[in-house]
């Protein structure tokens, strides 16, 4: 179905998982835009992209909030929009415990998911 790879936003990456599901199931990942805020999951996660050879890239964001606005518009167009957004429940203060139920509907995190999906179908939309 997509063979050139796809094109994936992954809010709240974490340390990577569903990207390396996505890899293990033979999926070619064209593009990955990853929003993950602790650095240590970041540098586990770019680790693990150049460690299992990926030819696709990978664009870290330390903060969700960034992606709003011109700047997600920008980067949507720029990677040619996106064939699935993914999204790990959001730990908060590096706890490491991730929010469930109440506690994510009443965190401020939660809405970022709603407000980055519905831009991102707004500008493909467009495109």
């Amino acid at each position: 179905m997509f063979p050139s790879g796809i094109r994936v936003l992954s809010l709240f990456s974490g340390i990577g998982g569903a990207e390396v599901a996505l890899d293990q199931l033979g999926i070619h990942l064209k593009v990955v835009v990853s929003t993950e805020f602790s650095e240590m999951n970041r540098n586990i996660v770019r680790t693990w992209w150049d460690q299992s050879r990926q030819t696709g890239e990978l664009i870290q964001i330390d903060d969700v909030q960034r992606l709003k606005g011109e700047y997600l518009e920008t980067l949507v167009r720029r990677v040619g929009g996106f064939d699935l957004i993914i999204g790990g429940s959001p730990c908060i203060g590096g706890n490491g415990y991730n929010l469930v139920g109440k506690e994510l509907e009443q965190s401020s995190v939660f809405s970022h998911y709603s407000r980055i999906l519905e831009q991102v179908k707004h500008v493909m939309r467009r495109m």
